[in-house]
């Protein structure tokens, strides 16, 4: 799990990047039921490993989800400092859990 002042490290880094805005809310986990057909319905969660985020991505584990437009799954291979994030769009993204500080 992430500290804080590295969340909000990845964050500005983000904003850069991808040159939208990034929220500052600590997303624990999101659920996800995709439109495509070739993701099945799933629940993503930080500090879990996680299977079917694109189609024949590896198996690997959550460091942080966070909101923008759409929704953002970071890997310590995407996303983090380096390529961009597994992105959901809020119609496919069901329910948010919100972590608790």
């Amino acid at each position: 799990m992430l500290s804080p002042d590295e969340l909000e490290h990845l964050r500005a880094w983000l904003v850069e990047t991808l040159k939208v805005p990034v929220y500052d809310t600590r997303i624990r986990a999101i659920t996800v039921n995709p439109m495509s057909r070739f993701q099945p319905p799933m629940r993503i969660e930080v500090g879990r490993r996680c299977a079917n985020l694109e189609p024949e991505a590896p198996v690997e584990e959550v460091v942080a989800i966070m909101e923008s437009k759409l929704f953002l799954v970071i890997t310590k291979t995407r996303g983090y400092f380096e390529g961009m994030p597994y992105f959901f769009v809020r119609p496919d993204v069901k329910h948010v859990e919100v972590a608790e500080e």
